[in-house]
């Protein structure tokens, strides 16, 4: 049996339209059943992303120490806070579903691996 997350490994990676942001929606709906309205204007950089994350995530999501499947991961790179991603387990390893722009697409990253990426997780949130 295959896992969800496996259907969006590869998809390109598509500032806009299928970035960090726009994937984590997406499943939420495809997935979860869970219709996430992203903000209307999006920055298109790092430091921009940043600020936009640290305002508004308090209006999507609460805080939850034990992840699960489904759950945003945000995460911290370059020194900001900037960048989401799905979490889910796969033989009960914790992982991260994300789009990631370095990789030009949608990839699958062992939560203890981000490091090796140049990311570390600012913390596990559950949407509203």
């Amino acid at each position: 049996m295959t896992h969800w997350a496996e259907r969006y490994l590869g998809e390109p990676y598509i500032e806009g339209e299928n970035d960090c942001a726009t994937l984590a929606a997406r499943v939420q709906l495809e997935v979860f059943g869970r219709h996430i309205a992203l903000p209307a204007e999006r920055m298109s950089d790092y430091r921009g992303w940043s600020r936009q994350i640290q305002a508004h995530k308090d209006d999507y999501a609460d805080p939850v120490e034990h992840p699960a499947e489904g759950d945003a991961v945000l995460m911290v790179g370059r020194g900001r806070l900037n960048h989401i991603g799905i979490y889910c387990e796969l033989g009960e390893v914790p992982h991260v579903l994300h789009a990631m722009k370095s990789a030009g697409q949608v990839v699958l990253h062992r939560i203890r691996d981000l490091d090796r990426y140049g990311l570390a997780v600012e913390g596990y949130y559950r949407w509203r």
